[in-house]
C-alpha cells in the first residue's frame, strides 16, 4: 500500500511538472510575441530615423555645393567652381554648370569649364527648351507661377542671381541670370546613397537591406537600385534647402536642414530587408526564440523522464537489496541452526553412538559447505563491485576437463532432485585462456540452479562442444517450467530472483546468474539464455579460445 501511495505521488509530481512546463511554454510564447512586436517597433523606428538622417546629409551635400557656387553676389561663378571641386568629397556628382544669361535679346547659356577656365557658349538641349521660354519671360518682366526651374528633368538645379532693388539695402529686384547645376543621377545613387547607408545604419546593418531609388512623382521609374516591392521604409531625396543656399553664410557650418518632406523631395529612397520584410525577420526569430525555448523545455521534460526512470531503478534496487538481505539472512539461520543443533546433540549420549556420530558429522559438513558457498558467493560479488577482477588468474584451461569435474561435483545433487543427468563432451577442444576456478563456480552455478529450479522435468544436460567460430560453447540444458519472457531481460541483475522463485520459497540470494555473467564477460566471452514456459530453460557460454602458441605448447606437453 505504501509502495502504491509513493507510487501515485510520483506520478503527480511527473504531472504537476509537465503542466508547468506546459504553462512557462504558453507564458513564454505570449512573451516572445511581445517582445517580438515591439523589436519590430523598434527596428521599424530605428531605420526610419537612420533614413531620416542620411536623406539631410545627402541634402546637406547637394546644398553645399549651390552655396559654394553662389557664395558672392558677382558672377565669378568659374572662379568658385573652381575651388569646390579642388576641396570638394564628391565631386563626381556634378556633371555640368551652366550659366543662363541674357544677351542678344536671347537667352543664352555657356558651360563653366573649371578645368579651362572658360565659358563656352552651347546650344540649349531640347528638353531645357520650355525653362529658357520661362527665363526670357521672367526677364522682360512677365509674371511666372514659381520659379523657372524645370521640375521634370529630376537632376536639374536651377539658381538665380538677382539684382539689387531700389535704394541701400533694399529688397533684391528680379532675376539678372541664372546657374544651372547638372547633377548625376548615376553618382549620387550609387556611390554618395550606399554610403551614407552605411553611414548612418551601420555597415553590417546596411548590408542586409536592398535599396531603389525612385522618381517621386513617378513611382515605377527606377534611377537606381532595386526593386524593392513593399518597402520596410522610405524617405524623400534631393531636396536642396534654398532658404540657406541664398542667406549670406550660408547659415552655422555644420547644420543640418529641417527634415524631409516627401511632397518636396524629387526623389524616393525606399529600402527592405534582403531576407524579406521586418515583419518576416522578426517573425523568424521569435520562431528561433520559440525553438530554443521548446528545446530547452524538452530537456526539462527530458531530465525530469531521467530522474523518473532513475528513482524507480533506484527503488526497484533498493526493493531487491531488502529482498536480499532477507534471503541471506535465511540462508546463514539455516546452516547455523543445523549445525548448533548436531553440535548439541554430539556433546550428548549421541557421541557413544559411531552410526549417528557420523550422521551429525556428515550433516555439519554439508550444511558448511553451504554456509562457505554462500559467504563465498558474497564475497565475489562484494569483490566485483569494489572493482577487483573476477579472473585471478590467467592460464591454458582444457574445458574437458573442467567440464567433467564440474559434471563429477553436481551429480549427486542432480540424482537427489531426482533429474537424469547427461553430459556429452566433443573430442578436441581448444584450450581457453582465463581462471579454471572462477571457470568452474560459473558451470557450477549453472547446474546447482538446472537442478533447484529445473527438476520438475525430470532431465539436466550438460554440454561441451566446439563453436564454428573457433571458440568452445559450454550448454546447460533442464526441461523444468522455464522462465517467463518478462523476466528473462533481468535474469542477470543483481539482486534479482524470480516471481517463482519467490512464491515457492526457493533459497537464493539472487546473485548467482549476475557473476557467472561476470566471469564469463571477464574471460572475454558472452553468456545467453534460451527459455520458454514449459519448454525448459537453456544457458550458452561462449568462450573464445586461446592463441595457437598455447595450443601448440599444450600438445607438445601432452605428447
Amino acid at each position: 500500500m505504501q509502495n502504491s501511495r509513493q507510487r501515485w505521488r510520483g506520478w503527480l509530481e511527473i504531472g504537476a511538472m509537465v503542466a508547468l512546463c506546459g504553462v512557462l511554454g504558453a507564458l513564454q510564447y505570449r512573451w516572445i510575441g511581445e517582445v517580438s512586436v515591439a523589436e519590430r517597433e523598434r527596428l521599424q523606428a530605428s531605420l526610419q530615423s537612420g533614413l531620416n538622417r542620411l536623406s539631410q546629409d545627402f541634402n546637406e551635400e547637394i546644398s553645399l555645393l549651390c552655396r559654394a557656387v553662389m557664395r558672392g553676389d558677382d558672377s565669378a561663378y568659374l572662379t568658385r567652381l573652381k575651388l569646390w571641386q579642388e576641396g570638394g568629397r564628391h565631386v563626381g556628382m556634378l556633371r555640368g554648370a551652366f550659366v543662363a544669361r541674357p544677351g542678344n535679346g536671347d537667352m543664352q547659356l555657356l558651360r563653366l569649364q573649371a578645368d579651362t577656365e572658360s565659358e563656352d557658349l552651347v546650344p540649349w538641349p531640347p528638353e531645357w527648351e520650355g525653362m529658357r521660354r520661362q527665363m526670357l519671360a521672367r526677364v522682360a518682366g512677365e509674371r511666372t507661377r514659381g520659379g523657372v526651374g524645370a521640375r521634370g528633368d529630376l537632376t536639374l538645379i536651377d539658381l538665380p542671381r538677382f539684382g539689387r532693388g531700389p535704394g541701400p539695402g533694399g529688397p533684391p529686384g528680379r532675376e539678372l541670370e541664372w546657374v544651372l547645376l547638372d547633377m548625376d543621377a548615376q553618382y549620387l545613387s550609387t556611390v554618395l546613397v550606399p554610403e551614407l547607408l552605411a553611414r548612418h545604419l551601420g555597415e553590417p546593418a546596411a548590408a542586409e537591406y536592398l535599396y531603389g531609388v525612385f522618381a517621386r512623382n513617378d513611382a515605377s521609374r527606377l534611377i537606381a537600385g532595386d526593386a524593392v516591392g513593399v518597402p520596410d521604409a522610405q524617405v524623400a531625396l534631393f531636396q536642396p534647402q534654398f532658404e540657406t543656399i541664398f542667406r549670406r553664410g550660408g547659415g552655422p557650418p555644420g547644420r543640418r536642414g529641417p527634415p524631409p518632406n516627401a511632397a518636396e523631395g524629387r526623389w524616393t529612397l525606399a529600402v527592405r530587408n534582403e531576407a524579406g520584410s521586418l515583419e518576416g525577420v522578426v517573425a523568424r526569430t521569435r520562431w528561433r526564440n520559440l525553438g530554443v525555448m521548446g528545446g530547452i523545455l524538452g530537456l526539462l521534460l527530458a531530465a525530469v523522464g531521467i530522474v523518473l526512470r532513475t528513482t524507480r531503478e533506484s527503488q526497484r534496487l533498493a526493493e531487491m537489496q531488502i529482498d536480499f538481505v532477507a534471503g541471506v539472512s535465511h540462508e546463514l539461520r539455516t546452516p547455523l541452526t543445523v549445525i548448533r543443533t548436531a553440535a548439541y546433540n554430539l556433546r550428548g549420549k549421541i557421541a557413544a553412538n559411531p552410526a549417528q556420530v557420523e550422521r551429525y558429522g556428515g550433516l555439519i559438513q554439508q550444511e558448511s559447505e553451504k554456509l562457505t558457498a554462500l559467504v563465498e558467493q558474497v564475497m565475489q560479488y562484494a569483490s566485483a563491485r569494489a572493482g577487483k577482477t573476477i579472473q585471478a588468474a590467467k592460464e591454458p584451461v582444457a574445458i574437458e576437463s573442467l567440464v567433467e569435474a564440474c559434471g563429477a561435483a553436481n551429480e549427486a545433487t542432480i540424482r537427489e532432485a531426482g533429474c537424469e543427468f547427461e553430459v556429452q563432451i566433443a573430442p578436441g577442444l581448444p584450450l581457453v585462456l582465463g581462471d579454471a576456478l572462477a571457470l568452474e563456480r560459473a558451470v557450477n552455478n549453472l547446474l546447482a540452479n538446472a537442478a533447484k529450479y529445473g527438476a520438475d522435468g525430470k532431465w539436466v544436460g550438460l554440454y561441451a562442444a566446439k563453436d564454428p567460430g573457433g571458440g568452445v560453447e559450454i550448454r546447460v540444458a533442464d526441461r523444468g517450467a522455464g522462465i517467463p519472457a518478462a523476466e528473462q531481460a533481468h535474469i542477470f541483475d543483481a539482486f534479482f530472483r524470480g516471481r517463482r522463485a519467490v512464491e515457492d520459497q526457493v533459497h537464493g540470494t539472487g546473485l548467482g546468474l549476475n557473476l557467472v555473467k561476470g566471469i564469463v564477460e571477464a574471460h572475454g566471452g558472452t553468456v545467453t539464455v534460451k527459455s520458454a514456459p514449459g519448454q525448459g530453460t537453456e544457458f550458452r557460454i561462449l568462450l573464445p579460445a586461446a592463441p595457437d602458441g598455447y595450443q601448440d605448447e599444450f600438445t607438445d606437453s601432452t605428447s
